[in-house]
């Protein structure tokens, strides 16, 4: 990929950006990593929260295109902090701030690639939340990004893998705890609230609109359909396919050291609850490898789980049955009573090991690399449901083999003037 000359896309030029600046030396006060969190309104905030209370990071840093949701974030952390951080909107003087050693990447989806790019380029470490990338060009970008600057840290936000007990359930896996495991299975059920249908309008003021839409193809304000809701937009989420199934087809992924399926089946669609949302509502995804099935379940129209809990995974094994949630995992054997293991903290640690990254004593739990492969996963899936059908998929060259329109699907060209991904 080639590199991005930063400067053209500045809207105040340098001395704007001088303005923001924060510091000269790398480190801010007693050693801490600086970082800037990029996103304040709900993923954000829980990030900083998290590298605020492991004693690890100064948060240096906060940015959002709406000017409110500084306030949110003074309002959920700033209390928490030794000083109010700095604020701007544009992400640009974040990149530019040579007092800023890390970034936090909480934008919606649309965003995760190319803010996740121009930091790295900007020689900052990341800290991107998952899904990692809105399509499968994106994640490959992304990769190749972080390939050409292997001195800095990429931390997925799939914080379960830093968890004790999914890192206990995992090593009873790969130990043969279950033997032979032919089935896995991940879901989500739950209730979601519906989005009402409302005209389009004008942004309110503080809100840099155009901004917030950045590289993707321009779609007018809708109150309803930005603030979160953007997960159920195909211009700027992944649906809940990426929301909570970038969580557990990780775990999936993770356990059985898959790479990525030769086929995925997919259907799905808003079958239950007609609203505002367009990504299903109700989900089904079949992948094939070559010594395991897996599939994804999905239905935010009922509060019914799947083994007992809203969201999980279960795999099946020659020994008996796993199945975990963030409240623990139990072990059903084949004869015997089910084990049961208490469920364990999550968002501290996978805080503790970025820093560790960063400082190069450890390897990031959730590389750029894994967050990749989990997100071609949620993007197949999604791709499926939309063409109603199979999907082939070239694992080496990461294309839809059989299905010119759905291979279409994998990417997108960046609205200008932002850059182009050239890989």
């Amino acid at each position: 990929m080639k590199s991005m000359n930063r400067r053209v896309f500045l809207k105040s030029g340098a001395v704007a950006a001088a303005a923001f600046t924060i510091g000269k030396s790398a480190l801010g006060a007693n050693g801490r990593i600086r970082v800037g969190v990029i996103g304040l309104r709900n993923r954000g905030n829980q990030v900083a929260d998290s590298m605020n209370a492991c004693g690890r990071f100064e948060v240096a840093a906060l940015c959002d295109c709406d000017r409110a949701m500084y306030d949110v974030a003074v309002g959920k952390i700033g209390r928490k902090l030794e000083k109010v951080p700095a604020f701007t909107q544009d992400f640009r003087k974040v990149l530019d701030d040579p007092g800023i050693d890390a970034v936090v990447v909480a934008l919606p989806d649309h965003w995760h690639g190319l803010a996740t790019v121009m930091a790295l380029d900007a020689g900052k470490h990341v800290y991107v939340e998952k899904p990692m990338s809105h399509n499968i060009l994106d994640g490959r970008a992304m990769v190749a990004a972080a390939a050409r600057n292997p001195k800095l840290a990429v931390q997925v936000g799939t914080q379960q893998r830093s968890g004790p007990h999914f890192q206990e359930a995992r090593d009873f896996i790969r130990g043969g705890g279950l033997g032979k495991v032919g089935f896995a299975r991940a879901w989500i059920t739950h209730d979601r609230d519906t989005v009402p249908r409302v005209p389009d309008a004008d942004p309110p003021a503080g809100f840099d609109y155009d901004l917030w839409v950045g590289p993707a193809p321009f779609r007018a304000y809708n109150p309803e359909l930005t603030h979160y809701n953007w997960h159920f937009t195909w211009n700027f989420g992944t649906g809940e396919m990426g929301n909570w199934g970038a969580h557990w087809i990780d775990i999936v992924r993770w356990y059985l050291d898959l790479d990525l399926p030769s086929a995925v089946l997919g259907i799905g669609g808003q079958l239950v609850v007609k609203d505002a949302k367009e990504t299903p509502d109700t989900q089904t995804a079949i992948y094939q490898f070559p010594e395991t099935t897996v599939i994804w379940e999905q239905r935010l129209w009922t509060k019914f789980g799947i083994n007992g809990k809203g969201s999980g995974a279960e795999f099946g094994g020659e020994k008996g049955t796993l199945v975990i949630g963030r409240d623990g995992w139990t072990f059903a054997p084949k004869e015997g009573k089910p084990e049961k293991h208490p469920g364990t903290e999550m968002e501290l640690p996978h805080a503790i090991n970025f820093a560790d990254a960063i400082e190069g004593t450890a390897k990031p739990v959730a590389p750029v690399t894994e967050g990749h492969k989990t997100a071609v996963m949620c993007h197949l899936a999604n791709i499926a449901a939309r063409r109603n059908g199979k999907l082939d998929f070239d694992p080496a060259t990461e294309k839809i083999t059989n299905d010119p329109e759905a291979q279409a699907l994998a990417g997108r060209e960046n609205r200008a003037p932002w850059p182009q991904f050239v890989l």
